[in-house]
């Protein structure tokens, strides 16, 4: 073997197949000098277990081996790898030997006795090609996976477009909602009130029920577009830093503002599904509120009653008045809870609109031995000393024409008395309102048959 020009180190793993001890020991001494590693199997039985085990970047293999044939092994690789880089060494100039090797795939063929500048130049050619062959495939790879991230950022785009179509019918939805609950607070009709509950709870219920099972279904889909980003993004950084593939890839991502998207794509489905569960929240508190189901007497949590109230009146109070509840420790209190409802809705929208720019309004309860209160504060403007005493007349009103009935505290008064309690009115022009409302817990027995 030539040794007289020293060739650089290949930074490559070499197997070495070849039942000759001398030539094994020959190839690992001087393969030692110019290879970074090298292993050594005695038939290709072994060579095939060992290129299965370490996965070597060249396989140097004898052909006439016990056991298992050069040829063999070579046809047992290819099968599994057929980029894998082989080198036939062999004293065997056979032409039918040589084409079934050619068949096979092996990438060289050196006869014995070996010169070791052919065989460094031959592995280190089968490095180039190998390390060539796999960046092609890594190529492939990373194409096939944009063409998929296109055609999912393609299906985003129209599940998006999908979820704002969805988000403008729920605005309409809720829109409608508020519509209605505005028509209730002009008839003032418990009524109207009941069947507008039940209507509404029918047509929203369907609607928003296929708005939340598609934001979960997007929501999973967002999760999987994520999860398949991330391993593309592991692919690209895998790729050599000044690989034209990786810097065409990171100028698309840029121009996308890839990173944007993503933390966006989640807010806008979490800011949706936050928007559902309002407009269930809103469905169940009109349930609350009218009460569709309950016509008799019974006993009934009043601070439910205020909250689902509240909820109710959100939008004629949120932008007028910050609320603060003191709520007492109180018992439930017999009542028919629609109509006391009516009552809340009623003090609570009048102290909404009693302020003109930004107030408070202070909801107390209390109790004592047989009954509660229930008093509604405001920061208004307050009612004149001369009105007092008419507030609770049918159609007596100081709001503008167009804008109040005048049958509001006439009919809240009139459930306040069927109630067998009592309501009472403070106010000083200028500084605001007290509504107090007294109710016994307990109905006398004739109650009922009177309601009836």
């Amino acid at each position: 073997m030539d040794t007289q020009r020293v060739p650089e180190v290949i930074q490559a793993r070499v197997l070495v197949v070849d039942d000759d001890p001398i030539l094994q020991a020959q190839l690992m001494h001087l393969l030692g000098k110019f290879v970074t590693e090298v292993r050594v199997a005695g038939n290709g039985a072994d060579g095939l277990a060992l290129w299965r085990e370490w996965q070597p970047n060249v396989t140097l293999t004898d052909i006439l081996m016990p056991v298992m044939d050069g040829l063999e092994m070579s046809l047992a690789i290819k099968a599994e790898d057929p980029d894998a880089q082989i080198v036939v060494i062999t004293a065997d100039r056979a032409d039918a030997n040589l084409r079934q090797a050619l068949d096979i795939g092996v990438e060289r063929y050196i006869t014995k006795p070996v010169d070791v500048h052919l065989l460094l130049d031959a592995i280190r050619k089968c490095v180039r090609d190998r390390r060539h062959s796999d960046e092609l495939h890594l190529a492939r790879q990373v194409a096939e996976l944009t063409q998929q991230l296109q055609r999912q950022l393609a299906d985003k785009e129209r599940a998006e477009a999908a979820l704002q179509r969805e988000k403008a019918e729920q605005q309409v939805l809720i829109q409608k909602l508020e519509e209605a609950h505005n028509q209730l607070l002009q008839s003032e009709k418990m009524a109207s009130l009941g069947q507008l509950a039940a209507g509404v709870a029918h047509e929203i219920n369907n609607p928003v029920g296929f708005v939340s099972s598609n934001l979960g279904t997007l929501r999973t889909y967002a999760e999987r577009l994520l999860a398949v980003m991330a391993i593309y993004e592991k692919v690209i950084a895998a790729l050599p830093a000044d690989s034209v593939y990786r810097q065409m890839i990171e100028q698309a991502r840029q121009a996308a503002d890839v990173d944007y998207l993503k933390e966006d794509m989640l807010t806008l489905i979490r800011e949706s599904a936050e928007g559902v569960t309002r407009v269930r929240q809103i469905v169940l508190d009109l349930k609350v509120f009218s009460h569709v189901d309950a016509v008799e007497w019974q006993a009934t949590d009043l601070h439910r009653c205020i909250d689902s109230t509240l909820n109710l009146a959100a939008h004629a109070i949120k932008y007028k008045a910050e609320v603060v509840k003191d709520y007492g420790d109180i018992p439930d209190v017999e009542c028919l809870p629609a109509q006391l409802n009516q009552v809340l809705l009623n003090l609570l929208v009048n102290a909404a609109q009693a302020i003109e720019t930004q107030g408070t309004i202070t909801i107390r309860t209390s109790a004592d031995a047989d009954e509660v209160r229930i008093a509604i504060s405001d920061t208004g403007c307050g009612i004149a000393p001369e009105h007092l005493n008419r507030v609770f007349d049918p159609f007596f009103t100081t709001k503008p024409v167009g804008t109040g009935t005048g049958l509001g505290l006439s009919i809240t008064y009139s459930i306040v008395r069927k109630h067998h309690g009592r309501i009472e009115v403070e106010s000083e022009p200028g500084k605001g309102t007290t509504f107090r409302v007294i109710l016994p817990i307990r109905q006398a027995p004739v109650a009922e048959a009177v309601a009836a």
